[in-house]
């Protein structure tokens, strides 16, 4: 798929840095930074089995009330 993007003008000149730097093209370090953007996203979002995930149901919650309070207050 072809289609234009708008850059400014100092990221334009960041970015011919960088073909001239690596020797790579315009397009691949674009593409690059696209790939990388998308698999940061991907990664940051949280798979399916943990969004349907419906807790334990055998699972019991104990009282507090064996639990020794705090000596001093932390505020």
């Amino acid at each position: 798929m072809n289609f234009s993007i708008y850059l400014k003008d100092e990221l334009a000149e960041k970015l011919q840095r960088i073909v001239k730097s690596e020797q790579k093209s315009r397009n691949n370090l674009i593409v690059e930074a696209i790939e990388r953007l998308i698999e940061e996203r991907e990664a940051s979002t949280w798979g399916e089995e943990v969004l349907n995930w419906q807790g334990c149901p055998d699972f019991e919650l104990s009282s507090n009330d064996d639990l020794t309070p705090p000596k001093e207050s932390i505020f």
